[in-house]
């Protein structure tokens, strides 16, 4: 068995209210580190649910066989005496109750480097088993556009109303895949409900932990799992690093003339491209501007007792070497991940 489900998740498989278990027929979201992780989007998404939301473990994969150590080394501490706090890599599914106490499955953790059909064919055993009425998929791309506008999205699955009309680009390619993608193909294939949502993060950003594309994923996600999920520290971080990446756009000639022409590219696409309808409104309905709704979003989630404002520190964001990229100094927030760039650079090398 690649998985072991924990003893909360044989009680609650067992367990019956009104002569059905509490696991059946629940949404799932599932989100990957690794291929397809711009912006550091699968950590931050899984750091924010478990860290804000309430929940249980249900079962754990088995990393010793779906992970190669070498290619993604874990971290561990070293006291100067002493070594410690081994980190070894997780791949787990939760239950976890969003911010109204309504519950839904997360599935996270680092894509296996192995066995993924096995992998894919334990996680639609669980599908099954646990009668799960529709599985979202998370990830992000890295695209040429700029961090002034907003974030696009390419939607993708079978539940056509989730995802028809919601795609600001959606290419027909051959490319290279990831274990969500090959996830959602089987999961169709099944018969199963899918909707899955790629953020687009700005190139020059795609190595950083960029908040902003979180708050866009969450929001996708909780709109099709109708779930209420926090993003409120997530917002305020955001603010804060583009008061930094305006900073250092106005003080280098070659970065703002680098947004400008991505500007106008995104303007003109916008332009030809039309109108894109909202996941969280009828097609007929007005569409609040982003401060109107981030602002209501907020003044509720600050109203509940787990979602006081804790104080953000400053991030750090500096130029790199290359002089059309800006990168998020992010000390110690990507550290299991700190080997692992396959996920961000479409020509990677690991991803052969």
């Amino acid at each position: 068995m690649l998985f072991r489900l924990q003893p909360e998740g044989r009680e609650l498989l067992s367990a019956q209210v009104d002569g059905e278990s509490p696991l059946r027929g629940l949404g799932m979201l599932a989100v990957f580190s690794g291929h397809l992780d711009a912006g550091n989007i699968a950590r931050q998404v899984n750091d924010t649910l478990l860290e804000r939301l309430d929940h249980q473990l249900l079962a754990s994969f088995d990393a010793d066989q779906l992970v190669d150590y070498r290619s993604r080394r874990p971290h561990i501490t070293f006291d100067g005496q002493r070594f410690t706090d081994y980190r070894a890599p997780e791949l787990q599914l939760h239950l976890v109750n969003d911010v109204l106490g309504k519950p839904f499955l997360l599935l996270s953790g680092q894509e296996p480097d192995y066995q993924w059909e096995r992998f894919v064919s334990s996680v639609l055993f669980l599908v099954e088993e646990l009668d799960v009425r529709l599985v979202t998929m998370l990830d992000a791309m890295p695209l040429p556009v700029p961090h002034t506008r907003p974030l696009g999205v390419t939607a993708h699955g079978s539940r056509e109303e989730l995802v028809a009309g919601l795609s600001t680009w959606s290419p027909q390619a051959r490319m290279l895949s990831g274990v969500g993608q090959l996830l959602e193909l089987r999961l169709e294939e099944a018969s199963y409900d899918t909707s899955g949502y790629t953020i687009h993060v700005p190139h020059y950003l795609a190595d950083a932990t960029y908040p902003q594309a979180a708050v866009s994923a969450l929001e996708y996600a909780g709109a099709a799992l109708e779930r209420m999920l926090p993003t409120d520290e997530l917002r305020e971080k955001g603010r804060e690093i583009d008061l930094e990446l305006d900073r250092q756009t106005e003080s280098s000639g070659e970065i703002r003339a680098m947004v400008t022409g991505l500007e106008q590219n995104f303007d003109q696409h916008a332009t030809q491209s039309g109108e894109v309808r909202s996941l969280l409104l009828n097609r007929d309905a007005q569409v609040p501007d982003a401060e109107s709704l981030g602002a209501a979003v907020e003044e509720y989630l600050s109203s509940q007792p787990r979602h006081a404002q804790e104080h953000v520190q400053p991030r750090s964001i500096m130029p790199s070497r290359s002089q059309d990229h800006l990168n998020l100094d992010d000390t110690g927030s990507r550290e299991e991940d700190a080997d692992a760039t396959d996920g961000t650079r479409p020509d990677s090398p690991s991803e052969d």
